[in-house]
């Protein structure tokens, strides 16, 4: 991902959380993260972070080595069920999300 790449302010707007919520989810302080959203440089590590835990919605702390361990023995022995997986899991992400936007419509 280059640096320019992703816009922190414009996700942290998309997200509706202040300057405090979001740069303290991936350890960096507010007034760090305001120097990033004015254009300062971004080390890679944050970068990744902020991608990770804001454009990936992936929570840090359900992970774990074992988690990564599964994935690069699917990735590297069974990659076919590696794609049902992750198949499956995309159809639940959409089903999930039109029975909760459905439920908002019909508030």
């Amino acid at each position: 991902m280059a640096n320019n790449a992703v816009n922190p302010r414009e996700v942290r707007r998309q997200l509706g959380m202040n300057q405090q919520e979001f740069w303290s989810k991936i350890g960096v302080t507010q007034s760090g993260g305001s120097r990033y959203e004015s254009g300062r440089n971004m080390p890679r590590p944050v970068r990744e972070l902020l991608r990770v835990v804001h454009i990936e919605q992936i929570n840090l702390e359900e992970l774990t080595r074992e988690d990564f361990q599964v994935m690069r023995y699917l990735r590297e022995h069974k990659p076919e069920l590696l794609d049902t997986l992750r198949s499956a899991a995309r159809e639940r992400e959409k089903h999930q999300t039109r029975f909760t936007m459905a439920g908002a419509l019909a508030r």
